[in-house]
């Protein structure tokens, strides 16, 4: 009989260490017996969940899916376990979260102001950047992130998950008029975002239609490295935007913005939360993530 609770705490502890020596010492037992155990358990599954290097691994798509989900079954045993053993059920102290600018300041301020009311004792500070917030640098207790991070030594669990869309706002249609093919998109306005340090630009927008697959390459007539810049920029007619859907939804359900080329699907995207660590995680941070996962995933209740 395999220990399923005890594996799934092995692979979040190698993913978090970032290699089989490093968990190896965490768990007082030899590489090999780490190696044996990860490999017994791809083959009790039946996938693979790391590639292996001579140095380091990576994960597989099988394998972050994979750790996504032990992490939060993981947290959910621990904070069932919390719960049963705290004594102090009232929430207090400092609470730090980071995220990115537009999200914060559209979707999350609101939502993180009417928290601290609920909890007077508790003092929460909300830090803004585009510029993607290290949660362990930034000393932060949480960190609300686009996409999957890459550092090791924390651990990310999904929030939700959603997809880009393409869209201008009627002021622009009347003057520019609608695009009916992709191809199309190249001779329109196009608003970018830069993205990185070298400023990359998100100029390649990938769409799908059932079984077709495509990368449209815009021209943009402008660019800016402010999410919000680009949002602003579309509700006032100057172009055309490729924006996650839970920016402008909204938007678009007042009529606002215009969904364009509705018969393609844009990248699916996800909204991570990030922590320094999974172990005796506050009672303060795993209350914010279920009241935050529960009102971003329901906003109407």
């Amino acid at each position: 009989m395999h220990d399923d609770a005890g594996d799934l705490r092995f692979f979040v502890l190698l993913v978090e260490a970032g290699n089989l020596t490093a968990v190896a010492r965490q768990l007082n037992v030899s590489a090999g017996a780490s190696s044996r155990r990860l490999a017994r358990m791809e083959e009790r599954l039946g996938v693979r969940l790391v590639t292996r290097t001579s140095r380091r691994f990576d994960l597989t798509d099988e394998g972050r899916t994979f750790y996504e989900r032990a992490v939060d079954i993981m947290i959910d045993i621990e904070a069932a376990e919390a719960e049963i053993s705290a004594t102090q059920k009232e929430l207090r102290g400092v609470l730090r979260i980071g995220a990115p600018l537009e999200l914060g300041r559209r979707r999350l301020a609101d939502f993180v102001s009417e928290f601290a009311d609920r909890f007077p004792k508790l003092r929460v500070h909300l830090l803004l950047s585009d510029e993607g917030l290290d949660v362990v640098n930034s000393r932060l207790d949480l960190a609300i992130r686009i996409g999957m991070p890459n550092e090791t030594g924390v651990v990310a669990t999904k929030i939700m998950s959603s997809e880009r869309v393409i869209c201008a706002s009627p002021a622009y249609l009347e003057r520019f008029g609608m695009p009916t093919t992709p191809a199309e998109l190249h001779r329109h306005r196009c608003i970018c975002l830069m993205r990185g340090h070298e400023l990359g630009m998100l100029d390649r927008w990938r769409l799908s239609r059932a079984e077709e697959d495509q990368i449209v390459e815009v021209a943009p007539h402008l660019s800016t490295t402010s999410g919000e810049v680009v949002h602003d920029w579309a509700l006032k007619g100057k172009g055309i935007v490729f924006k996650v859907l839970w920016d402008v939804g909204d938007d678009l359900q007042q009529g606002r913005l215009v969904r364009l080329l509705p018969e393609y699907q844009g990248e699916a995207i996800g909204l991570f939360a990030t922590m320094p660590s999974r172990r005796n995680v506050p009672l303060r941070v795993r209350t914010f993530l279920d009241n935050l996962r529960d009102f971003l995933l329901h906003p109407q209740s």
